[in-house]
């Protein structure tokens, strides 16, 4: 944009220069014909940001590490060409802040739709917003801008790899598991439905000896329990606390989705939560199947987190006391005050990845996180 206005200063000192010296009535004429460019551009430009249209078309999932392309598509419905267009198109994530800025010059064909191919992506998990920030329409010299208050806004979701885990419930005194269902593929640990009937083998537990029919059969016949498909169980992420640092909060979010895939493998249907941290607001969903996981990841990938302000924890305790469950994973950077106060109510596994380190709470780091929570009991 540079380089053509001073092509036009140029231009018009040379023309200038002509009619001075050698009083041409020619290079006189150009020089105005120079000026009078911009000028009778600027009311036509002014009628085309009326109608102007702007779009982003994006896909909706991209993985790490690799590009994801997409459309800038401006849409000029008038019979007036637009000779040179400046775009500047914002791409964030929003679960990091990771930002970057794409310029964009291009034009603009009557009557026709001008598309533009960009690609992006990043190198670590979340939700990228892809915004038209700034849309200026100039003249072919680019000396008279006329901007745009259209705008486009696209998302596209930088997915989590997700890892396998050995995840187990630690059974909980006192503490009724909310079920109603039973699994038909795997026994479980509930003693009060059956799965299966079957003869004894070394190293069965006593308490699975079903003695009536032993009796009666004249040996040893145990019965395998039941593994309930609905089980009190809340996996809330703690986005107060963060530092901001890109390669914690991947691990963290990786943690996340991979330890509910885990549990869905197992028939377990839970809970997920976290904390809004710009409005303030606690966000739960109760995920039933895989499609309900893969339904929120978008809006998990976009949890902004905050190094102060009001805790997950505390919005949890104070308005969402309802979500609380016999067992609850609580995952964070920097483990919140109130989070102590949630074991009044359950069991709590606290995963932790951040400087600080806490009896009983499981260490991971953005490293060696995938053989870290390798085993997890809940």
């Amino acid at each position: 944009m540079i380089a053509m206005k001073l092509g036009w200063l140029a231009l018009e000192g040379l023309f200038l220069g002509f009619f001075a010296c050698f009083g041409s009535s020619a290079a006189l004429a150009l020089a105005m014909v120079l000026i009078l460019i911009p000028l009778c551009s600027l009311p036509l430009n002014l009628y085309i940001r009326k109608n102007l249209a702007v779009k982003i078309d994006a896909p909706a999932n991209i993985r790490k590490g690799e590009s994801g392309r997409f459309s800038l598509v401006l849409d000029n419905p008038t019979v007036v060409p637009v000779l040179r267009v400046r775009c500047s198109v914002g791409v964030e994530n929003q679960l990091n802040g990771e930002k970057r800025d794409i310029p964009v010059v291009t034009w603009m064909p009557p009557k026709r739709q001008q598309k533009t191919q960009l690609d992006t992506g990043s190198d670590y998990c979340g939700r990228l917003r892809i915004a038209s920030d700034q849309v200026v329409l100039y003249d072919c010299f680019g000396l008279m801008g006329v901007p745009c208050k259209t705008k486009a806004v696209a998302h596209m979701t930088v997915q989590p790899d997700t890892f396998e885990a050995n995840v187990s419930l630690i059974p909980i005194p006192y503490s009724m598991d909310d079920s109603e269902m039973y699994a038909q593929e795997c026994p479980g640990s509930d003693l009060t439905e059956t799965y299966q009937i079957r003869e004894y083998v070394p190293g069965d537990s006593p308490r699975q000896i079903h003695w009536k029919l032993s009796s009666k059969f004249d040996k040893l016949i145990v019965r395998d329990p039941a593994l309930p498909i609905t089980r009190n169980v809340l996996i809330f992420w703690e986005r107060t606390g963060a530092s901001g640092d890109s390669e914690i909060i991947d691990a963290q979010a990786e943690a996340v989705v991979s330890l509910c895939r885990c549990l869905l493998d197992q028939s377990i249907q839970f809970l997920i939560g976290w904390n809004d941290t710009d409005r303030n607001l606690c966000i739960l969903h109760e995920i039933r199947e895989m499609d309900d996981l893969v339904g929120i990841v978008p809006r998990l990938m976009r949890a902004t987190g905050a190094g102060d302000g009001i805790s997950g924890a505390g919005l949890l305790l104070q308005t969402s006391a309802p979500a609380l469950c016999a067992h609850m994973v609580y995952i964070a950077e920097e483990p919140q005050s109130e989070a102590m106060d949630l074991q009044r109510f359950g069991h709590v596994t606290m995963l932790l990845c951040g400087k600080t380190v806490m009896d009983g709470a499981i260490a991971f780091d953005p490293e060696h996180y995938r053989e870290q929570l390798s085993q997890i009991e809940l």
